[in-house]
């Protein structure tokens, strides 16, 4: 198999500007990225990001370039702010693990690192282990701590989950910690679908209780006839949702339940608003940064 090199851009921004780039990185499809504090100033923080080198040539680079000089209000003309270097295929995930540590999110919540052994004083958490090989999803997100957030909440024994997005796989496992009966996982990247799996093995030693699917969510559900399902994970971008929400309708049970996640709190008012035309009602509302969470009921006797 032919090895895969990366590209380490590195740029530094203001603290209060994560957010911000986590939002572009995500809309772009970027998903491998960090960030590191500076000693040297609180106020600042290194942002690197790993990009495949087959996939990213000197235009498609300098294009990345504008649009983050133009999210960060900069002119980068004299090349000063982004610093580009090769990493190869063997060194990627030793980069990449000097920037993970455990994570605990929300009361029962552990992210665990794959390589890392658990410290004896998290044996009582729901442990979630996470392989970043393709490095979808890993928690530390504010839009999917919020979701794991709002799962330890709920009641999900016994359950049908859809996850929708499904990422590394990190909501699939997590409903299935919480007692889920069926998981399916759906996802339009075949990488993602990979690490859906390769995460739910190491967590639980087989696929048992897991199906997955590649494709668009619309025809997936079209072809499979997915429907009638307890609860809907959906943690992706707002824009989306959107054009989702009366699909996903359409899966769940009456009196099923759905989690949106991924929303800017500039777009809950607007989301809402699709939710109310669609039969869906508003049951909560939780933010996170300038993350949203937003969690409803299908209820046909809406009118």
């Amino acid at each position: 198999m032919a090895t895969k090199d990366w590209h380490k851009i590195t740029f530094e921004i203001e603290s209060d500007l994560e957010d911000i780039i986590i939002w572009k990185l995500n809309e772009l499809g970027i998903f491998s990225f960090s960030f590191e504090y500076l000693i040297k100033n609180e106020n600042k923080k290194k942002v690197n990001i790993w990009l495949p080198i087959d996939e990213w040539d000197n235009s498609s680079k300098s294009s990345f370039e504008k649009i983050i000089s133009k999210l960060l209000n900069v002119n980068d003309s004299n090349n000063q702010l982004f610093h580009w270097r090769i990493i190869k295929e063997e060194d990627w995930l030793t980069s990449w693990k000097k920037y993970w540590a455990p994570e605990l999110v929300g009361n029962h919540f552990l992210i665990l690192p794959c390589w890392i052994d658990l410290n004896e004083k998290f044996k009582d958490k729901q442990i979630i282990k996470i392989d970043p090989g393709a490095a979808f999803g890993t928690g530390s997100h504010p839009s999917t701590y919020l979701c794991l957030e709002k799962m330890e909440n709920n009641f999900f024994s016994d359950k049908r989950v859809l996850d929708i997005g499904s990422g590394s796989g990190i909501l699939s496992v997590a409903a299935r910690l919480l007692g889920a009966k069926e998981v399916c996982a759906v996802d339009n990247d075949y990488l993602a679908i990979n690490s859906t799996n390769s995460n739910f093995q190491i967590n639980f030693g087989n696929l048992k209780n897991l199906n997955t699917y590649l494709g668009s969510f619309n025809e997936v559900i079209l072809k499979n006839q997915l429907k009638q399902f307890d609860f809907v994970l959906c943690n992706i971008l707002a824009e989306v949702i959107k054009e989702m929400i009366p699909n996903i309708n359409k899966c769940l049970r009456n009196n099923g339940e759905v989690i949106f996640s991924g929303i800017l709190n500039s777009q809950i008012d607007e989301i809402i608003k699709i939710l109310n035309h669609n039969n869906l009602k508003l049951l909560d509302v939780s933010t996170r940064k300038d993350w949203a969470c937003i969690s409803a009921q299908k209820n046909n006797d809406l009118t």
